[in-house]
């Protein structure tokens, strides 16, 4: 059996708060975790030519949803557009939009409610949110004051990290499979995403890949995984083709290897500025908000003229500090932050340049800027329910995570 995964695994190290945790697990009932997307305005219209669907669902991932979606209703998976993907062991309320979809719908499928229907000639694309409402209960915790003490010293914000969902609880092998993408190493890649087991199942498919790459022999023994199947059957009929197996993937699961890799070197680099401290230092680089108080990609450099009021405007929550998302565009921070920017990239032997992927270029990355912290607005709490709101791109577990500083993932 292998290792149980750790944060450090996916580049996560240091807190905020330096007060003790109460330790406690996320989602030991599926309705422990709830959340809502809060999406940008759209204008409806009768006659619109696109079909959205508001719907709860329980115990759903998403890239699962639409794949079953698209089957009901006999079209390609890529007509099916969503705003954000949530984790499978949650309830969820999230919006779907389905391309030139002139029909009426009638789903039946086990866990999934339709709450609204509407016509649009708009439609969404990936991040087009403000952000998501969540309700949560952490089991297996007292919550006294060591919660209190934590809330004390957040102050209103938390650690920006990529949660586990972006790596994958139990396997968190999707950034392995990034890097190995970048590095042109497809056979590896290959043999990670279908083989690295799991020490909460035993799949022997699994282990025979991963030792052996024999796909035959794999797909005899594989569990219940569509997407590893499929990888498998393309190997049997084009032996040592691995580029190709991959690209049988859909698109935005090829992406979200490279992305999870970008959120891996993103989520050292944050620990190590926790470490370091997050007073503002000259070169450090501060974005600008968008009138819904959402971090845009535009940009101030921060030097002894300016560093006190931009601290103020931070507090403000009218600027953040941040740091890179690596990509072949990409400028380095000055000063500390640049040093630690450029120390992960050193260690990890990737280059910007890198991410320019010649033999996949619709996985190439120009690479971003993200906020270090992230503000938790609309606040409550009651004993061990949360509730709060956190604009898009930030994960609940990330500041769950300073309240109950557990290692391990599967706690997450």
């Amino acid at each position: 059996m292998c290792r149980v995964p750790e944060e450090k695994d996916i580049g996560i190290f240091s807190f905020l708060s330096k007060s003790p945790g109460v330790g406690g697990k996320l989602r030991k009932r599926v309705e422990d975790f709830f959340v809502e997307e809060i999406p940008k305005s759209f204008p409806k219209k009768s006659r619109g030519k696109n079909l959205w669907l508001k719907i709860k669902l329980r115990n759903w991932e998403t890239n699962r949803f639409i794949k079953i979606l698209s089957r009901n209703l006999g079209i390609s998976r890529n007509r099916i557009k969503f705003a954000g993907t949530k984790d499978k062991r949650a309830i969820t309320i999230q919006y779907f939009c389905i391309l030139n979809y002139p029909w009426e719908i009638n789903l039946n499928l086990k866990d999934v409610e339709i709450l609204e229907i509407f016509r649009s000639d708009a439609c969404l694309d990936l991040g087009d949110l403000l952000g998501n409402k969540f309700r949560i209960v952490l089991s297996d915790a007292i919550c006294d004051e060591r919660i209190r003490n934590v809330e004390e010293e957040l102050n209103g914000f938390f650690p920006n990290f990529f949660g586990v969902q972006r790596f994958g609880a139990s396997r968190p092998i999707t950034h392995i499979v990034g890097k190995f993408i970048l590095l042109g190493e497809f056979e590896e890649a290959v043999r990670y995403y279908i083989g690295y087991p799991s020490p909460f199942e035993h799949d022997e498919g699994r282990r025979i890949f991963f030792d052996t790459l024999d796909a035959r022999e794999a797909l005899k023994n594989i569990g219940k995984a569509d997407y590893e199947r499929a990888m498998l059957n393309y190997l049997i009929l084009h032996p040592g083709d691995y580029a190709g197996a991959l690209k049988s993937l859909p698109n935005n699961l090829l992406l979200l290897f490279i992305h999870a890799y970008q959120a891996y070197l993103f989520n050292i680099m944050v620990s190590r500025r926790l470490e370091y401290g997050i007073e503002l230092e000259d070169g450090d680089v501060v974005m600008k908000v968008d009138q819904n108080g959402l971090p845009i990609q535009e940009f101030v450099s921060v030097n002894s003229f300016n560093r006190n009021t931009i601290q103020k405007r931070i507090l403000e929550r009218k600027a953040y500090l941040s740091t890179i998302l690596p990509g072949y565009k990409i400028e380095f921070s000055g000063g500390i932050q640049g040093e630690i920017e450029r120390d992960v990239m050193e260690e990890e032997g990737i280059t910007p340049e890198m991410f320019r992927i010649k033999e996949m270029r619709e996985l190439s990355s120009k690479g971003r800027r993200r906020n270090i912290l992230s503000p938790i607005v609309d606040y409550k709490r009651s004993e061990c329910l949360f509730e709060f709101f956190l604009y898009r791109g930030s994960y609940a577990t990330s500041l769950m995570r300073e309240f109950m500083k557990q290692k391990e993932l599967h706690f997450y």
